[in-house]
């Protein structure tokens, strides 16, 4: 057996471990009532990642594909990890940011300011990208 489809096999594992876990609290945990709600959260999240992560993740691997073709593959790479990166905070903070512009029933829950948070994590995120990009770039002449 060869090392990759170890790996793959001991992911498999893990994640059908994960899975068990993840019911067994879904059982004991949840009460039946609100399932529904967990199923229809989780329905719509495969439909947020294929409708639209997925084809915006497509699209801008193409982009970078292209210009890949003056750039290093390493650079293109690092490229595409920051704005898979970037997508993925987006997603976390987006829930934070909708909860302040709409008011909170109690102000202690969210105490920071998600959307400055999120450009923080942004611009590092560029700068560390540009960093890298730059390093590579140097090593490359």
């Amino acid at each position: 057996m060869t090392a990759v489809r170890v790996a793959r096999v001991a992911l498999v594992a893990v994640g059908v471990v994960l899975l068990g876990v993840a019911a067994f609290a879904l059982a004991a945990g949840v009460p039946v009532r609100q399932w529904s709600g967990i199923l229809l959260w989780l329905a719509g999240a495969v439909v947020l990642h294929d409708a639209v992560f997925a084809p915006l993740v497509l699209l801008g691997t193409r982009l970078l594909r292209r210009i890949g073709r003056r750039t290093s593959w390493a650079a293109v790479a690092v490229v595409q990890v920051a704005l898979v990166i970037g997508g993925a905070l987006t997603a976390i903070a987006f829930p934070g940011i909708r909860s302040q512009q709409l008011g909170a029933r109690n102000p202690s829950v969210l105490v920071f300011d998600y959307g400055l948070q999120l450009a923080l994590a942004w611009i590092a995120l560029g700068v560390v990208t540009a960093v890298v990009v730059l390093v590579l770039s140097r090593r490359r002449a």
